[in-house]
Parts: C-alpha cells; structure tokens; sequence
C-alpha cells in the first residue's frame, strides 16, 4: 500500500502535459509487452533484454518530418494537442523525477531521441490512468470476447441467434479457443451465431469475474434484472432529467435564434457603398404612391419585428432561467446517484421519481465521493469545481490547437457546467458501470449445481 501510494504521489505532482505524456509512453510500454507475450504463445520469443525492448522512439534529430516523418509516439502526442516544441522540456522534466530514462540510437541522417520508463514511472503512470481500485483485474476473456458472449447470452434470452455473417472474435476465441466451443455458426434462419451449452455454463461460472474486470462491457446479470447490482430504473430516472434539460436547450436556442432575427429585421442595417446608390435610385424612379406604399410596408415590416423581438426576449430569458434550473437539477441528481453506487447504497432512495419544475429551487450540489479511482476522481472534482463556479486553474501549458478550419465562437447554453457535470457522472453510472468497478463483490451468481447429465457431458 505505501508503494501504491507513493506512485500515486508521484503521479499527482505532475501537471496535465506530463500526466498525458506519461500515459501516453506507458501505453506504447504496455502494447509492446503485450506483443511480447503474443508472439511467445505463437513460439516467437524475444531474447532481447528489457533495457531494450521497452525502449521508444521519441524524436528524429533533424526534425525534418517532410524527410524522416513522425514517431508512433509523436503521433499520439499529436492527438492529444501536445505534439509541439515543448515535448522535449516534457521529457526533461519526467526524466529529472526518476519517472523514464532518455537515451539515443544513431540513424542514417541522425540520432532518434528514445525513452524508456523506469519502475517508478510504469507505476506512477499504472496508479494514474488505473480503470478500477487496485489496478487491472483478470478474466479468461478479453474485453471485446465478452462483449460479444455477452451478446450471445442477449439473443439467446429472446430465443435468437446473433445474425452475424463472420465474427473474427467468435471463430477464433469462442470457438477455437475453447473445448467445447462456447459458440457454434447456425446456418437456418439466415445465418448466425448461437451460444452453446458449454457457453451459458461458462457465462454465469465467470460472470464476476469478467464483469469487474470489463466493467465498460453491459452484460446482463445471468440470474435476471433483479439480480443486477444497479436497477434500470436509477438509469430511467436520471434520462428523464437528460430529456427535459435537452428539450429545454432547444427551446432555449429556437428562442435566442428568432430574437436575433427578429432583432435584425426591427433595425435593418442601411445598404452601403453601390448598393446604397443603386436603392437610392430606384426609390427615385418610383411613382409617388408606390413609394408611400413601400415605406408604409417597410415600416409595419419593423413594427411587427420589433413586437417578436420583445416576446422573443421574454421567452429567452425565461427558458435561460428554466434550462439553468434543469442543468443544475440534472447535476444534483446525478451527484446523489454517483454517491450511492460509490457507497453501495440504493440510488432509488435518493434519485427523484420525476422532473417536475416545481422540485427544480436551487437543489444542493453534494461533493462527489471518492472512489479510489484516480482518473475519475480527477476529472468528478474538476467538473463538480467548475459546475459550482470555483475551476480549476489548468497545470501547465494548454494543449496546442489543432489546424484548421477555425470555427466561430459560440455562446455556451446556460447551465453549461451543471450540465457537463451531469452528463459525465449519467455516463459513469450507465448501466451499472461504476457498480462494477467498484463493488465486483455484487457480482456473484447463484450457480446451481450441475445436474448428473452435464456431469456426465463434461469433459474430463
């Protein structure tokens, strides 16, 4: 635990660039480990020593990239905003804390600038971009092979098969991996996949286990809706909040967009330059009585304009006091239920049954509660600081903006970070996501015991 801790020190004295850098060599770390171990099972090994296969290429000196290029890593650092002259004092200052070591390579033009993490540096990064408490749980299937047994335990609770023409995962996991096969191709009804009866055993025995290691991965409970550990109902509730603040932000924007339009139309700008000529003169070409007639429709054309204008304003400002009320509602709510699935507590207790208007007075904005986690953490306390008006001041610079098509700026709907709050905590709580991250305890299945016929099926 006081390793883990210090780590998690580590990890948190860095400033936003380095974190993100830092995730970004520990990812490139752990894919070439996990190719190591591919090849392995293939028969392919490496004898190389560790010092030189987790070794990364950072940068090419020159850094000519018309000639020589960008690195793997350079280009995830791209995607992040960060890939600028300011990667180089990034490295040197997680090099200076003992988290990588920096070495080079000659090349046929130049030296390639390499990293490599040191063990203080693969756990400060492991610590700080962790999904669950505790690091990485294990499960016999990979996140997308779970996924897609899961799907097969869907179809087959509705008496289907999974209409897939060819599935790489079910051919070469599901099927080739394991004896018996946990699936089988059907050729009736169109084609498709069917879990077999090796592969419903397989999903309730391992059904814990691979729903806290996969905890993104929505698969149903194998003992039923009741069995679940977060009930539909929390995810039913906090999206009729999500519908009424969307509704309402619309209603918001189609009222803002026709004051402005009704705006201008009370107060037309006057032509300039030859179109201002060419209008004088065609109103002086007019008969006397047709100008009259045009001024007096140019005239109620504004009056009218200005009369929607005004009621476009009041409706404007009443919908920006409605949508700010529903955001921050939407906001509180989500707290409450973030907060009982990190305590292990009912969400039904304290998620309101309804969205009236009337319950909408300045509801409390509790403090999100610490899950252990520190990626959600993080990003639960910057969210929650922004939405009750204290943010967060950046660490270190912003990431570089991309290229472009330059945008115009736009007005942010009001409520925004009440808004942005709720939105994040609805999506960590869908499902039973968190759930299964924090509390895999939940999980388990009432397994019956195998009957003396599977006994007798299973192999030996």
């Amino acid at each position: 635990m006081a390793r883990t801790s210090k780590a998690l020190e580590a990890w948190r004295e860095l400033n936003d660039r380095q974190q993100g850098t830092l995730a970004v060599i520990f990812a490139l770390d752990q894919e070439t480990e996990q190719g190591r171990r591919q090849g392995a099972a293939r028969g392919e090994y490496d004898n190389r020593p560790a010092s030189e296969w987790r070794t990364i290429d950072f940068a090419h000196e020159p850094s000519d990239r018309r000639l020589f290029g960008l690195t793997t890593m350079q280009a995830r650092l791209a995607g992040k905003g960060w890939d600028n002259q300011g990667n180089g004092s990034t490295i040197a200052a997680l090099a200076a804390r003992g988290l990588l070591e920096r070495a080079m390579r000659g090349t046929a033009f130049g030296v390639m600038h390499q990293v490599r993490l040191t063990r203080a540096g693969r756990a400060a990064a492991r610590v700080g971009t962790a999904n669950t408490p505790g690091g990485p749980r294990k499960a016999a299937l990979g996140e997308r092979s779970w996924q897609v047994l899961a799907l097969l335990w869907k179809a087959d609770t509705r008496g289907e098969i999974l209409k897939w023409g060819y599935s790489v995962t079910v051919e070469k996991v599901l099927i080739a991996k394991h004896v018996p096969p946990l699936a089988e191709f059907v050729a009736s009804d169109g084609g498709g996949y069917r879990i077999t009866d090796r592969g419903r055993d397989f999903y309730r025995e391992h059904y814990t286990a691979h729903a806290a290691a996969h905890p993104n991965v929505t698969a149903p409970h194998p003992d039923g809706a009741r069995a679940e550990p977060w009930p539909t109902e929390a995810d039913n509730r906090l999206a009729r909040l999500a519908r009424t603040h969307r509704a309402l932000g619309r209603a918001w924007k189609e009222a803002r967009d026709q004051y402005q339009a009704a705006a201008a139309e009370a107060d037309p700008k006057p032509p300039t330059g030859i179109a201002a000529g060419q209008r004088e003169q065609y109103e002086r070409d007019l008969p006397a009585e047709v100008a009259r007639l045009l001024a007096e429709r140019a005239q109620l054309w504004q009056d009218t304009a200005r009369q929607r204008a005004e009621q476009a304003a009041d409706d404007t400002e009443r919908l920006e006091q409605l949508l700010t009320d529903a955001a921050r509602a939407w906001a509180a709510a989500a707290l409450h239920g973030f907060n009982a699935a990190v305590t292990g507590d009912d969400p039904l207790t304290v998620l309101p049954a309804g969205d009236d208007p009337d319950e909408w007075t300045e509801p409390r904005l509790v403090p999100p509660a610490q899950t252990g986690v520190h990626g959600l953490d993080d990003d639960a306390g910057r969210l929650y600081a922004a939405a009750v008006g204290t943010p967060r001041k950046r660490r270190g610079p912003a990431p570089k903006k991309r290229r472009g098509f330059a945008r115009p700026p736009q007005t942010p709907a009001p409520g925004t970070p009440c808004a942005e709050l709720a939105q994040w905590l609805t999506g960590q709580l869908a499902g039973g996501s968190l759930v299964r991250r924090l509390h895999p305890n939940r999980l388990t299945t009432d397994i019956p015991a195998p009957t003396d016929q599977a006994k007798e099926n299973q192999p030996q």
